[in-house]
């Protein structure tokens, strides 16, 4: 199974269920960042709390496409994928072009 970082499951969790997680990127006061990663996480509760404008952006088709790959890879001979919604965001519509490309079967769940 596969997800976007929308989903805010704890690290440990998805890792334990076999739930790969491709990363949004944040965008604090300007700056571009992967969430999860390094001190992200951190700036993130600081930057809200400072008032700094934050949002997000959808991860690029190749991310997903990378995801796919590693789980065809590892032995995924199917892959269901769930994310953020299509109507508020673009990260299902970069989901959509990944799988066109990938080595097994994905099944989009919007």
């Amino acid at each position: 199974m596969v997800t976007d970082s929308t989903v805010s499951l704890p690290a440990g969790l998805a890792s334990e269920l076999g739930v790969r997680v491709v990363p949004l990127d944040v965008v604090i006061g300007g700056e571009r960042f992967v969430e999860g990663e390094g001190d992200t996480d951190a700036r993130l509760v600081r930057a809200l709390g400072e008032g700094t404008r934050v949002t997000t952006s959808q991860p690029a088709p190749a991310a997903f496409a990378r995801t796919y790959a590693r789980a065809a890879a590892a032995g995924a001979k199917e892959i269901v994928s769930i994310h953020l919604s299509g109507e508020l965001s673009g990260t299902f519509r970069a989901a959509e072009l990944a799988a066109l490309g990938a080595p097994v079967p994905v099944h989009l769940v919007d």
